[in-house]
């Protein structure tokens, strides 16, 4: 089978298999390489621009249309390892919550990998434990796959991890943009809250929606105490009922007020 491969009818069939990142042992395995003929192939694919050399042994699928990939970030962050998907400051941005874009993709694993810079593109992982993973969606962006979390994921894990998603401030921007335009669901909200089964997501969820107008229902009472920017070493005002120091001001938080 190998003497019939051409760069083009394999690249067409790792796209049949949505295999958009691979490595050179799946190539090996799919259409049963030895090594040499492996390494031919590839290099002959990467002569094509077909495909790209991410890292070690790791290859990223151009296609017919590289540019169409390399232009696409997201796309190519949320395959660079599997399972992941694309959230934090990526994921506020990409749902229109965030004015700020990010300088690097944040993506969401289960295990531990080092921050990867790709043509230029930095991607930064962030390992969660496996029960959080959810609430995640596959979209299409500029007609490439990526798997993204929804609005409601991607503000938790923020608030869970500012540090991620440009800092509490952003974060509690991102979340009025969301209350104001009516683009959550409360009850959700506050169910995938409880799945995270944190004292400080939930103290700082809970203050800020009550800041909004928000109900609070079903959100349980946090045992603190925490401090509401988790990097600012002040404490601040100490909120008896979220047991939460607010160590940064309303009009940071809310620049255009609050209802």
């Amino acid at each position: 089978m190998a003497l019939q491969l051409s760069p083009i009818t394999t690249a067409q069939k790792l796209s049949r298999y949505d295999l958009f990142t691979f490595t050179s042992r799946t190539l090996a395995d799919l259409f049963d390489l030895d090594k040499f003929q492996t390494s031919n192939l590839l290099q002959r694919m990467e002569q094509a621009e077909l495909v790209a050399r991410i890292e070690q042994g790791k290859y990223v699928l151009l296609g017919l249309t590289p540019e169409r990939v390399l232009s696409n970030p997201l796309y190519i962050g949320s395959n660079l390892v599997t399972p992941s998907y694309v959230s934090y400051w990526s994921a506020l941005h990409f749902h229109g919550l965030t004015e700020q874009a990010p300088r690097k993709v944040f993506i969401a694993i289960c295990r531990r990998k080092s921050e990867l810079t790709f043509n230029k593109m930095k991607f930064k992982f962030i390992t969660i434990n496996p029960k959080l993973f959810f609430g995640y969606q596959r979209v299409y962006h500029a007609e490439l796959p990526v798997v993204i979390a929804d609005e409601t994921k991607a503000i938790l894990d923020s608030l869970s991890l500012p540090q991620y998603a440009g800092g509490i401030t952003e974060v509690a921007k991102a979340l009025s943009i969301a209350v104001e335009e009516k683009r959550l669901d409360l009850p959700t909200l506050v169910e995938y809250a409880g799945r995270f089964e944190s004292q400080s997501l939930t103290a700082r969820l809970g203050y800020l929606l009550e800041l909004l107008g928000q109900s609070t229902h079903g959100l349980q009472e946090p045992k603190g105490p925490v401090r509401l920017d988790p990097h600012n070493t002040d404490r601040g005002e100490y909120n008896a009922r979220w047991k939460l120091y607010i160590n940064t001001s309303l009009s940071d938080l809310f620049p255009t007020g609050v209802v």
